[in-house]
Order: structure tokens, then C-alpha cells, then sequence
């Protein structure tokens, strides 16, 4: 058996910490991933995982050998594409992450442009608003919103995101229109469900920072439906500029309290940290850099 091919499964198998998972990633039954690692600790001639039936655990020999396997691989990729960069192409697979919102309105598009420009490159795109993990999900670069606090990766900031609060023109015109916080507190509010603060809501206004609480009246966990209750004239709710602005130009949503506005966001590109960056996503990230300033309600850093 293909020595590098068992390594790379084994590599798969630590990280994904499970051999059904490594196996519907790389296309393989859940035995033929088994058997290539069996093959690879009798070749060795010590254990590398510890299998019950709930969970797979790396031996002290299985951390070593994946350190060092890992670092093979990364070299691999390195040489490889030194390669396509002198042949002037990007190739492989490049695996982007990104919030459900954000990503599908204005990541997927551009993504979508990069691989037109580089038709031997596979790319997949992956939305929802978790955060995932980098190096288990074996994600090669992830578009994330807010302050990081993640050690182990690299971040890039791109860009600020406003946010505005928004009804439907037919809620402002049964319920009114809200004008300071005191009249925001009695207006029902449209809200993501895992909104660690809850129902207070953290505004800048003409004096400063502020909290209000708030009437939660329909929650969700996806950005698309929460846009879709406001429009409903549920309420009153929190908006991306990005995601909005052409519902703003048309008149299906209004601009609420325009003297206050959450904190904006930051905007990052991340990535895993280490030696060496392949040449595809350090592409990738430059491109779609550039491509913010076309996106309303983006500020450039």
C-alpha cells in the first residue's frame, strides 16, 4: 500500500478524529480507512489510535507521527505548488468558510469569480454561523465576523461591516416609527436566537454607547429568515448594511433610529497558522480583498 496515501489517511483520520468522517471526506468506505491505518501501525510496529466504540484517541505515538506526518504533507504541498506558481496556475482544492448571510450573498459570488479565473482549481464553499474548526474540518481559509480570540491561526482583517437597525414600511405605519431607545423598548424585536446578550441590545448613539432592552417577538438562527420576519412587519431588528441595502433602495425595508447603530463588525479572513501558506489562499484572500469596495455598507481598512 501506497506509503504517502496511508499517511495522508492517517493524518485525515487524527484530525477528523473519526474514521466514518476521514472516509466520506477522501471518497473511501469507513474499512478501506480502517485497513490503511491498521496497514500503517503493523508497518511501524506500534499503535497510533486507541478505537472504543464511542471515540478515537491518538497513542503518545500517534501524536508523534502525526506531527512529523503532517509537516511531510505540508512540505509536499509546498514543492507542488512551487510548481503551478512557476507554471503560472493554481490548482488542488481550496475549502472556504463562511457566515450563512455574508457568505452566500457576497463570498459566493466572489469565490465564484476566482475559480472562473483559475478553472484548474477546485473550490467548495461551506456557509453557516458556527465557527469551525480549521484544522479538523481541514478548512483552508474561513470569513469571520467580530473580534477574534482564536490562537493557532492567522488572521487578516479586510474590512469593518455597519449594522442598522430596520422595519417594513407597513410596520412603521401600524406601529409608528421609533425615535429614541425609550420608544425601541415597547416596539417588538426580530433577533438571531444565540445572541449572547438576549434580549439587550448594545447601540452607539449621539451620546455614546448605550443598552436597551428589548421585546424579542420572533427569533431565528438564520440571517435570510430574520430579514424575512422584518419584512413580514414582525417588528423591529438588526441588519447587516450589506445584506439589506437593496431591500433599502427598493422601499421593502426602512432605516429605523438613523442616529443609532450597533458597534460595526470586523471583517477577517483566517487561516491556519504555520511555515507555510499555500499559494492558493494567500490568491484567494488578495482577491477577495479587492473585491470589498464593491460591497455597500463595507468599510476598507
Amino acid at each position: 500500500m501506497d506509503r504517502f496515501i496511508t499517511m495522508a489517511t492517517f493524518v485525515r483520520v487524527a484530525e477528523l478524529g473519526s474514521l466514518s468522517a476521514a472516509a466520506r471526506e477522501l471518497g473511501l468506505t469507513q474499512p478501506a480507512v480502517s485497513q490503511q491505518v491498521a496497514a500503517l501501525e503493523r508497518r511501524l510496529g506500534v499503535r497510533l489510535l486507541n478505537r472504543s466504540t464511542r471515540r478515537l484517541a491518538l497513542t503518545e505515538a500517534g501524536e508523534r507521527y502525526h506531527i512529523q506526518a503532517r509537516r511531510i504533507l505540508e512540505a509536499v504541498t509546498e514543492v507542488e505548488d512551487g510548481v503551478t506558481e512557476a507554471a503560472g496556475t493554481l490548482s488542488g482544492i481550496l475549502r472556504v468558510h463562511a457566515p450563512v448571510g455574508f457568505g452566500q450573498a457576497h463570498v459566493a459570488p466572489i469565490l465564484i469569480g476566482f475559480q472562473r479565473l483559475h478553472p484548474k482549481l477546485a473550490v467548495e464553499l461551506i456557509t453557516d454561523d458556527r465557527y469551525a474548526d480549521l484544522i479538523g474540518e481541514a478548512v483552508d481559509v474561513a470569513i469571520r465576523l467580530g473580534t477574534l480570540a482564536s490562537p493557532g491561526l492567522v488572521a487578516r482583517r479586510l474590512a469593518m461591516l455597519r449594522r442598522i437597525l430596520v422595519a417594513s414600511p407597513e410596520y412603521v405605519a401600524v406601529e409608528g416609527c421609533p425615535q429614541t431607545p425609550e420608544d425601541l423598548a415597547r416596539h417588538p424585536h426580530v433577533r438571531f436566537s444565540w445572541s449572547a446578550a438576549g434580549d439587550v441590545l448594545s447601540l452607539n448613539g449621539p451620546d455614546g454607547p448605550l443598552e436597551v432592552r428589548v421585546p424579542s417577538r420572533f427569533l431565528a438562527n438564520n440571517t435570510f429568515v430574520l430579514v424575512e420576519a422584518i419584512r413580514a412587519g414582525i417588528g423591529v431588528g438588526g441588519a447587516q448594511v450589506p445584506l439589506v441595502q437593496p431591500l433599502l433602495e427598493n422601499g421593502a425595508l426602512v432605516r429605523v433610529m438613523e442616529d443609532y447603530a450597533y458597534a460595526p463588525l470586523e471583517l477577517h479572513a483566517i487561516y491556519p497558522s504555520g511555515r507555510f501558506v499555500p499559494r492558493r489562499v494567500r490568491a484567494f484572500v488578495d482577491y477577495l480583498a479587492a473585491a470589498l469596495p464593491t460591497i455597500p455598507g463595507l468599510e476598507r481598512e
